[in-house]
């Protein structure tokens, strides 16, 4: 047999004689030396020899040094002659034999027998060691599966179970670590694991408080890719030991403080093919082999089998808890039914597939007058119809049953009532003259259920409606009104007189709709809101007038008159009311108004409507402190039209100047013929300020010019004539409606004097006014025509002085005016329209200004802010101009800034956001001009994308004498710094204003004390 021998011996020839006399290439004996005590212990690293000779002494220790690093390998120590007391002494230590050396080391001859018993006695020794560990583990696991059957025994909830049989695991393997738990599935089949105990839980608190709070219910592992998850998934053993790139994918997924896992062992715990737990057990001395797995089948069959057991007793509970439940909801289902039969007015039976009464309440009883004792007994259906019949309840040959059920009930008493087909309801009369209803409902067992009503009443009032229903109708047939009914939610659902005769509209139309969904009906919105009112009230309501049109274009009209219908409870069910057809009192009404009030030629109010709206007109612009003005209106040369073309082609020229005259004004102004060539206007909601009324009316009175200066279609010949108009205004009543007729009538003639075809303000001083602002409206337009509008900048500075940017203000460079300021052109160009191409103008200069600026790298940053009028924000092509101007000069997005006002923004503010937003995201900033001089609105103002606010100067100007004015330039900085906005204050002309704004958080200034608009170049970097 093959021997390996390990010799630790310094002196070399002593060794190399020991190797001659051991090693025999015929026996396969190997003997390796080792020098010393230090080489020894690297040999045995990595091999295991079979035995070890040791010498006494050696360099760098001694032989007993050596038994530490042996283990289980048997060890001879060789001793020089005469010390046998040490040979004796090494024996009690560990040795397992001796030899002593003698000079002539004769003792070599029978060292090779001497190993071989010393091997054979350590092999023997080491077979009853296992034995006996064997029998011990077997007695353990013996115990071990004893305890785990009173474990399950006595334990009510798995957790304790587990917990207990997992320690006896544990204790069997030697394990530092292990987890129990049950096996159970998802909907969809996958396995997962409740871990009800787990060992070793006190890594952290974490760790600790996590297990805590699932043990109750156990913690849910699903993972089928960990080692537990795999002995779920293969329901095969998992055995990983001393493999450090598993003991790293494992410790990947453990809480912080849990030791690493070195060797594991998971085993599937299965019952009848069934897997029902999963075991893992971790960190044991050696690792895991299948010897372990085979030693553990035992048990784990046996936890298995009582794991099993539990989950059948512990459905069996459930389920008897379950039929429990299920018993005592049916008993108090069944009370509820016995309850609810004696309450209920009907009488019921329940008759079985036999044709047996089973079930049947004492109502029944009442409504057929039938003996208790008849019912007690469950008689069949024929016994019951068969003592009715004798006893006289239907009457001679059934005459009491209704006809279509008299034949079945005669089956019934013949008894082969099955042989016809059973009517689902029927009335019958008993003797006493009192009436019953009889409904059968067929169950899918063959049974049935009948229902006895008393519907004597019901019938009575059944039939008295029927009358009354006929009376209405022939009523409502032989009127010429017509009655409807609508239901809560104002819609048709009845009609009586038939209305398509009167409305041009089929009945079927009109069910389903309310009166305002009804097609081509019209009624003004004040009149919709107040009838709509009305009903929201639940009011009556009398000669609502609608109108409509009829299939051929015919307008009818049609009033309405009604009524709330309340049930009994009080609650509203809907309306219901009278209509008439009135469309024939409509057109006389309408001749009468047409004849008494309008021209006939030109369909326009006659002088008599005219003095009527006057004096309204006059009576409303008193009340609302507005201007009112009258247009006097007289045609040049009319007479010689009339003479010279024929009184038919004048009257053709008085028509079409009528209609141009309507299409000039609003609709709520008022156009009238005083007769021959005159015409006059009202106009309506003028200014208050009698200057900007005089510009209101001057301008419709030069679209008047205009509209009457346009040929005139004769026939495909043009004819030409001009109006010569003068104006009056008005704000009360103090002058009579006839002064103020003779008054424009007096501007009227000026205007002729003045070589006609003009217009002409009766006020003299008005009328220059009003020729100035001609005249400076004329001179806009060329100066927007030859460029002599112009930009200067007053810079905007941060808090230590340093220009950032600066404001574009238009400035006005007049051949013979001179330098025009701001405030007297600028008003001018937005009444007249002028102000569009005028801000053109300005974007496009200051984009050019910008763009000059960022090529100069002083200069680079900075930004220009312009003012934008509401008429330009509004326009539609807005957005699309402003993108034109920066990209046609250049100028970076980002460094331009409009400016807006408050009160351009509260109108539509969905559409100025977006705008807003569509030229921000390109990158161009907004500011709030002016701010706290108008109304602002801070549920509107969160929304706005602005970047910027400006304080009004009319707060910083007194910031430091008025409290009011400091308080409120503060209130708008934190306002600015709540909302992530910038803020600017406007106006700064001294040191102390400045220093007030800085202190309180105002970080940007514009103003006199930094410098005054001027030309671009005479701002400088700094």
């Amino acid at each position: 047999m093959p021997i390996s021998v390990l010799l630790i011996e310094d002196d070399r020839e002593h060794a190399r004689a020991l190797v001659d006399a051991l090693v025999d290439p015929w026996l396969g004996w190997k003997a390796h030396v080792a020098p010393s005590l230090v080489q020894a212990q690297l040999w045995l690293r990595d091999h295991t020899p079979d035995i070890v000779l040791v010498c006494q002494h050696f360099s760098d220790g001694s032989a007993y040094d050596v038994l530490e690093h042996m283990g289980r390998v048997p060890a001879m120590i060789i001793v020089d002659a005469g010390a046998d007391a040490q040979a004796a002494h090494a024996m009690r230590h560990g040795f397992a034999d001796f030899a002593i050396r003698d000079p002539g080391c004769n003792y070599l001859l029978a060292l090779p027998a001497q190993i071989e018993a010393v091997l054979e006695h350590s092999s023997s020794q080491r077979a009853r060691r296992a034995a006996e560990a064997m029998l011990a583990r077997q007695h353990r696991l013996l115990q071990a599966i004893s305890r785990a059957q009173a474990v399950f025994i006595a334990s009510s909830t798995p957790r304790a179970a587990f917990d207990a049989l997992l320690h006896e695991l544990m204790e069997l393997t030697g394990s530092r670590f292990g987890l129990l738990g049950q096996v159970q599935r998802h909907q969809d089949g996958r396995p997962l694991l409740r871990l009800h105990s787990m060992a070793d839980v006190d890594w952290d608190e974490a760790a600790r408080e996590r297990y805590m709070g699932g043990a109750q219910e156990g913690i849910v592992l699903d993972d089928l890719d960990s080692p537990p998850g795999q002995a779920m998934a293969t329901e095969q053993p998992v055995i990983q030991n001393n493999n450090p790139a598993a003991a790293a994918e494992q410790g990947a997924g453990l809480p912080p403080g849990h030791p690493p896992i070195v060797s594991y062992m998971g085993l599937p715990i299965l019952a009848s093919g069934e897997l029902v737990a999963v075991v893992g057990l971790a960190n044991r001395p050696g690792g895991y082999s299948a010897t372990d797995v085979q030693f553990l089948q035992p048990l784990l069959s046996t936890i298995g089998q009582l794991e099993l057991a539990r989950r059948a007793e512990l459905a069996r509970r459930q389920v008897e808890e379950q039929l429990a439940r299920t018993s005592e909801l049916l008993a108090d289902k069944t009370r509820a039914l016995q309850s609810t039969l004696a309450s209920v007015s009907q009488g019921i039976t329940k008759v079985d597939g036999e044709g047996r009464i089973r079930v049947y309440n004492q109502r029944y009883l009442e409504l057929l007058n039938l003996p208790e004792e008849l019912l007690a007994r469950e008689p069949r259906v024929e016994e019951v119809v068969r003592f009715q019949t004798e006893r006289g309840d239907f009457g001679t040959g059934f005459q009491l049953i209704e006809s279509k059920a008299r034949d079945y009930v005669g089956a019934e008493y013949a008894a082969h009532g099955g042989k016809l087909t059973m009517p689902d309801s029927y009335v019958r009369r008993t003797v006493a003259g009192r009436f019953i209803e009889v409904r059968t409902r067929p169950l899918e067992d063959g049974g049935r259920v009948r229902t006895f009503t008393d519907v004597t009443d019901y019938l009575g009032a059944l039939e008295a409606l029927r009358e009354s229903e006929a009376r209405w109708r022939s009523l409502t047939q032989l009127s010429s009104d017509w009655y409807w009914e609508q239901d809560a939610e104002f819609r048709f659902v009845r009609l009586e007189g038939s209305p398509q005769n009167k409305m041009d509209l089929p009945d079927n139309q009109l069910y389903g709709l309310t009166r305002w969904e009804l097609p081509n009906t019209f009624a003004d919105d004040g009149q919709w809101r107040a009838h709509r009112e009305q009903l929201a009230q639940r009011q009556v309501f009398r000669n609502f007038e609608i109108q409509r049109m009829s299939a051929a274009g015919e307008p009818i009209w049609v009033s309405i008159s009604g009524e709330p219908i309340f049930n009994a409870e009080g609650e509203f069910t809907g309306y219901r009311g009278l209509a008439r057809d009135i469309t024939e009192r409509k057109r006389a009404e309408a001749e009468i108004q047409r004849l008494a009030f309008y021209d006939e030629l030109t369909k326009l109010p006659n002088r008599r409507l005219l003095l009527d709206r006057l004096e309204r007109v006059a009576t409303a612009c008193e009340r609302e402190g507005q201007h009112g003005a009258l247009l006097f209106l007289d045609l040049d040369n009319f007479k010689g039209i009339n003479d010279t073309m024929g009184h038919e082609w004048g009257d053709r020229l008085l028509v079409q100047v009528g209609d141009r005259l309507r299409a000039s004004v609003r609709a709520t102004d008022t156009v009238a013929r005083l007769g021959g060539d005159e015409f006059v206007v009202v106009l309506a909601g003028l200014s208050s300020e009698e200057t900007g009324a005089a510009v209101e009316s001057e301008a419709v009175a030069q679209k008047v010019l205009q509209a009457l200066n346009e040929p005139y279609d004769m026939d495909g010949s043009e004819l030409h004539s001009t109006p010569s108009i003068g104006i009056a205004l008005f704000r009360n009543r103090e002058q009579p409606v006839n002064e103020l007729l003779k008054r424009a009538d007096l501007a009227m003639y000026q205007a002729k004097a003045q070589g006609r075809n003009t217009l002409c303000f009766f006020d003299p001083a008005m009328q220059a006014a009003a020729t100035a602002r001609s005249a400076l409206e004329g001179d806009i337009r060329q100066g927007i025509q030859r460029n002599e509008f112009l930009l200067h900048y007053q810079p905007v500075v941060n808090a230590t002085g340093q220009t950032m940017g600066a404001e574009a203000l238009v400035r006005w460079q007049h051949p013979q005016r001179g330098m025009v300021p701001p405030g007297q052109f600028i008003p001018l160009a937005e009444q007249t329209g002028l102000i569009l191409p005028l801000g053109q103008r300005v974007l496009h200069l200051a984009c050019e200004q910008l763009a000059r600026w960022n090529r100069d790298s002083a200069t680079a940053a900075w930004t220009v802010a312009g003012n934008v009028s509401a008429q330009e924000f509004r326009h539609t092509e807005f957005v699309p101009q402003v993108l034109q101007a920066l990209y046609t000069t250049g100028a970076d997005p980002g460094r331009l800034k409009l400016e807006l006002t408050e009160s351009l923004l509260l109108t539509d503010v969905e559409e100025s956001i977006v705008k807003m937003q569509v030229l921000r995201n390109l990158g161009v900033g907004f500011s709030l001009d002016d701010f706290g001089t108008g109304y602002s609105s801070l549920a509107y103002l969160k929304r706005l994308p602005l970047d910027q606010l400006k304080i009004d100067q009319s707060f910083v100007r007194d910031v430091l004498t008025d409290p009011n004015d400091a308080a409120i330039a503060c209130t708008i900085v934190a306002l600015a710094h709540s909302l992530g906005l910038d803020v600017v204050a406007e106006g700064v002309e001294t040191e102390g204003q400045h220093d007030f704004l800085l202190r309180n958080g105002c970080q940007q200034f514009q103003g006199y004390l930094f410098g005054r608009p001027g030309p671009a170049e005479a701002l400088q970097p700094g």
